[in-house]
């Protein structure tokens, strides 16, 4: 006999065998039970998840001369004929090939005419959604009405295709994905069954790469095994599917939180070498990535069997939740990125290098890098003119997505990142307040965010804020058609002040405030607006009770007075002594 494939060998013979589906199995075998069969069927799922093979199934029961509480005994001269294919009252038509109205009038004529050798004749017809319009007109009255010895199943992957005057002359069943749990179950059965020797990563991973279709599972088993021999081992699996061993990709996380760049790109080279492509390698590090988070935020009983694994548990350990988080929220802008660039290798290089955690001797480099450039350091000390405008935009998208705008080009306020701190930048927190450049100019935040308001204030242009406001509309609607989410942020700003050069949007929510600051959002709105009110405007984003703030006038603090005063009698007495200074408070 010949070599039949692994999927045909193990396709389901029985109701009971069929995994993954209880709901269908019940319901058909209380239906056969009771003699309540349907005259047609829908079969609607996703590939591999068993459509064919109930439909198959469900054709022997029917004709079952020996029926076992609804199942087909597989052993009399009927269920023996529909298995091997040989009834000629069976007949399984691919309607992708057979799609047009003469098939199906072919067919109707056919259905007339009585079974010749079992009980009921049975059409399957398989990707039933191919078929064409006129193809489906001419089915509908023979499938409302056909002869009492006829049953069509009907079994297609885009239910959504098909006329509803179809579907309402069907009993519809949805077929599910397969859970991994039961496809690793199976294939543990295939692989005790076969002889082949296999490991949990490996059929973990077999079952998690079929995405829910048996079929695709028992294809890449099989596949593995002729790679390895009979050894199903995650390496051989990780060889056939095109992707990285967990084991790698976990050694690989670990040498970057080690910041050992060059085993990280010593792992990248063998990879490429072996074949790899950068988007499976940035795919499979987000699975890994994934996995390492749930594991960390996860009780431990409560894990699926693949998280459960000893390399993930130890990595888990050594890796803190804030890093993998970013390392999701950073390859996964890569993984979309990658499709647009000429080099992957050089962009999925320049990500990982970028997620390698900072020492101190690096930090202390790039303060003194930022400080030559003229860019605004961690102390808070900015040099002002032209280089520090220069390096505060070059550095704007990469500041650890601090969300803060540039100033405007017309604006007369602190120059560089600085100004954009004042008007704009989220409430700072107490260890920023206590910055040595927040004690040297004796201001806070709050201050300088106020002043940079007040500078704007004297170049506000009435002129272009009334076209702004009066275009509002227009300018939400481009931003709309440009990018829906951005769109969404920003019909919650109201615009409020305007330069030549600049307009001011305030908003009630801190996170639509933030949001729309961010490179890609703002670049869009700025567009939007040199298209809708014809003038090209950078965009600063504040809060809403920064600007009313703004807006009330404030009087000085009677503290700083008093602090004055208190100091001019301590030096006068230094001055002078003691017993020749008289302090006398008056009112």
């Amino acid at each position: 006999m010949s070599y039949q494939a692994l999927y045909r060998m193990w396709r389901p013979q029985t109701f009971r065998d069929l995994i993954g589906q209880p709901h269908v199995k019940q319901t058909l075998v209380n239906a056969l039970q009771r003699g309540q069969v349907a005259h047609a069927y829908l079969f609607a799922g996703p590939r591999g998840t068993g459509k064919t093979s109930a439909a198959k199934i469900l054709a022997k029961a029917v004709n079952c001369l020996n029926p076992l509480e609804g199942e087909p005994c597989n052993e009399c001269e009927a269920c023996t004929a529909v298995q091997n294919g040989t009834g000629m009252d069976v007949e399984e038509i691919d309607a992708a090939s057979n799609r047009g109205v003469d098939e199906i009038r072919q067919l109707r004529e056919k259905v007339q005419y009585a079974p010749t050798g079992l009980t009921r004749k049975v059409y399957i017809v398989d990707e039933v959604h191919m078929l064409t319009t006129e193809a489906f007109n001419a089915l509908l009255k023979t499938l409302e009405e056909p002869p009492n010895h006829t049953l069509f199943v009907l079994a297609t992957t885009e239910p959504h295709k098909i006329p509803g005057t179809i579907i309402s002359r069907c009993q519809r069943f949805d077929f599910r994905r397969i859970a991994p749990e039961l496809m690793v179950e199976r294939l543990e059965t295939v692989c005790s069954t076969e002889g082949w020797t296999r490991s949990e990563e490996a059929l973990w991973k077999i079952a998690q790469a079929a995405d829910g279709g048996l079929r695709d599972a028992l294809g890449l088993l099989e596949q593995t095994s002729a790679f390895g021999g009979g050894d199903i081992s995650s390496e051989n699996a990780a060889h056939v599917m095109g992707g990285v061993e967990s084991v790698l990709l976990v050694q690989l996380l670990q040498a970057m939180w080690q910041r050992d760049m060059a085993k990280v790109l010593n792992l990248l080279g063998d990879w490429y070498e072996r074949g790899k492509d950068a988007t499976r390698i940035v795919h499979d590090l987000l699975q890994i990535l994934r996995d390492l988070v749930i594991i960390k935020m996860s009780p431990s009983d409560s894990l699926p069997g693949h998280l459960r694994l000893s390399s993930l548990q130890d990595a888990a350990q050594q890796l803190s939740v804030p890093w993998l988080m970013q390392g999701v929220k950073k390859l996964g802008e890569t993984y979309t990125g990658l499709r647009y660039v000429d080099d992957p290798r050089l962009a999925l290089e320049a990500a990982l290098l970028a997620l390698v955690p900072r020492d101190e001797d690096t930090e202390e480099r790039l303060h003194s890098a930022h400080q030559a450039s003229g860019v605004k350091s961690e102390s808070g000390v900015t040099v002002p003119g032209k280089a520090a405008d220069k390096a505060s935009a070059s550095t704007r998208s990469d500041a650890n997505d601090s969300r803060e705008p540039d100033e405007p080009a017309g604006a007369t306020g602190p120059s560089g990142r600085q100004g954009r701190e004042a008007a704009l930048a989220p409430e700072p927190s107490a260890t920023t307040l206590a910055k040595p450049a927040a004690k040297k100019n004796g201001r806070t935040s709050e201050s300088r965010k106020q002043e940079v308001l007040r500078k704007l204030a004297t170049e506000a242009d009435n002129e272009v804020l009334e076209r702004v406001q009066s275009e509002w509309q227009q300018i939400l609607q481009r931003v709309k058609d440009e990018r829906i989410q951005t769109h969404a942020w920003l019909m919650n700003g109201q615009p409020v002040l305007a330069t030549k050069n600049a307009v001011v949007v305030v908003f009630s929510s801190r996170f639509h405030r933030d949001a729309v600051m961010k490179p890609d959002e703002r670049t869009v709105i700025e567009q939007a607006f040199a298209q809708a009110a014809g003038i090209s405007l950078q965009m600063l984003a504040l809060l809403k009770e920064d600007w009313e703030k703004f807006q009330t006038p404030t009087e000085p603090e009677p503290s700083a007075a008093l602090a004055t005063e208190s100091d001019l009698a301590e030096k006068a007495v230094r001055v002078f002594g003691k017993d020749l200074v008289e302090i006398i408070d008056g009112e």
